[in-house]
């Protein structure tokens, strides 16, 4: 399998090499480098990036991790995920490895769980590709190419048994959802299929993710382990749309007691800060002192987690979308997150807020 690697030192942190490096200027008009860049490659625990990192269902089949693209080293494993529908990259109302396509009807390719390629059409109003909506009901969207003049007016997406409702379909996107329709099993089933036979043909089918770019657990069994870490950060930050209350986004905590610390939606409070003690927590670059995870529910936001009073004891290796005793699975769409083991002071020079900015500006808000 080949994996795209990203480097702090390569990559435009848009990420972080030198030559792409902001600059801070000084009072009197010159400038000089920003210290960021380089305190950021010196106190980097991990960096995940699902767009960045160029991940697929398929590449995550063969080999379940989020790379760590920090380079140092600390792969989140991937456990539990379906690496298809609402469980994986991009996310997908429907799997068409599901759907049926029987060999006397036409000749249909199943690249992926998210695509297929339809190659003839010899069944008339037979189902080329379809599903029964006695086992489920289909919602699905998707982007249809290969429609060719000839094709035109014969290539159609069936919705009931006598064959006497179809859409016909052209190239581009294409929705279906049989429950506005109020179609049930007494329907049959539903699917794409042709009103004459065409022999030969190259007609693609592909879904279209609801979460382009963002890796998305199912709030049942998904959840992430970091590797090769020993205790938990002091900043942490996760560009992510949370789907529930009262589950975990992340947790590094040793204890019970104290919390150093857990990303946790908890009902009607103050987002993300009930476990993260003596801690701050910022919402899109701004401290968050009043919005509850209630209003932030199933909105893409970055998270940001400060805690000077982690340390090696009190702290554990990471989970994430679950509390680290498995509980509190987490529902969500998570783009990318990068974290720290130190926050700022003035000796080096900017500020906990400036680099909160930077990180926004130029790695992860991308």
């Amino acid at each position: 399998m080949k994996v795209n690697t990203i480097s702090l030192n390569s990559v435009r942190l848009n990420t972080i090499a030198p030559n792409h490096i902001g600059e801070i200027r000084s009072g009197g008009g010159a400038s000089k480098p920003s210290p960021i860049p380089q305190w950021i490659r010196e106190h980097v625990v991990f960096y995940y990036d699902v767009k960045k990192q160029g991940a697929t269902n398929e590449t995550l089949k063969e080999s379940a991790y989020l790379q760590d693209l920090s380079g140092k080293g600390r792969r989140m494993k991937l456990n539990n995920f379906l690496f298809a529908e609402m469980s994986g990259v991009g996310g997908y109302n429907d799997n068409f490895l599901k759907w049926n396509s029987p060999s006397s009807y036409g000749n249909v390719e199943k690249v992926s769980s998210s695509e297929v390629v339809i190659k003839s059409l010899l069944g008339v109003q037979k189902g080329v590709l379809y599903i029964d909506l006695s086992v489920k009901a289909v919602n699905i969207r998707c982007h249809i190419t290969g429609i060719t003049k000839e094709i035109e007016g014969k290539f159609v997406f069936q919705y009931n048994k006598q064959g006497n409702k179809h859409i016909i379909l052209k190239d581009g996107d294409f929705e279906f959802d049989s429950e506005s329709l109020s179609l049930g099993s007494e329907n049959g089933w539903v699917g794409f299929t042709t009103l004459e036979v065409i022999d030969n043909c190259n007609i693609t089918i592909t879904q279209i993710p609801e979460y382009p770019g963002a890796l998305v657990t199912d709030g049942v069994g998904d959840y992430g382990l970091v590797e090769n870490m020993s205790s938990g950060v002091k900043m942490l930050f996760m560009t992510v749309n949370p789907m529930m209350l009262d589950a975990a986004l992340y947790d590094q905590r040793y204890t019970s007691g104290w919390h150093f610390f857990a990303v946790i939606t908890e009902s009607n409070k103050v987002a993300y800060n009930v476990y993260n003690t003596r801690g701050k927590t910022y919402i899109n670059g701004v401290l968050n002192e009043s919005q509850t995870s209630n209003e932030l529910q199933n909105q893409k936001q970055i998270i940001t987690i400060v805690n000077s009073e982690v340390n090696e004891t009190n702290s554990l290796p990471a989970n994430f979308f679950r509390i680290r005793g498995g509980g509190l699975r987490m529902k969500c769409a998570f783009y990318n997150s990068i974290a720290f083991d130190s926050i700022p002071t003035e000796a080096d020079g900017f500020t906990e807020q400036e680099l909160i900015d930077y990180v926004l500006t130029n790695i992860i808000g991308q």
